[in-house]
């Protein structure tokens, strides 16, 4: 059987519970896609006009004021 799992990995697993695991890869993935989002934005925002990357950056504070940040 072939696995791209290795002994480190399964390790890793077995060590953690389901809940912080899953919880730290989905930070990890929530900030990865804020990141390309935000790349994105300040990529339009230079061709075009900074209204929209502004109200982007109200949105995204506002959201982590929310969640208690």
């Amino acid at each position: 059987m072939v696995s791209s799992l290795t002994k480190d990995t399964y390790s890793f697993l077995a060590s953690n519970h389901f809940v912080v695991t899953s919880g730290r890869i989905g930070g990890l993935i929530l900030a990865l896609l804020l990141l390309v989002l935000v790349e994105k934005e300040v990529t339009r925002a230079v061709v075009r006009s900074m209204p929209l990357l502004l109200t982007f950056a109200v949105v995204v504070i506002e959201r982590f004021r929310a969640l208690g940040f």
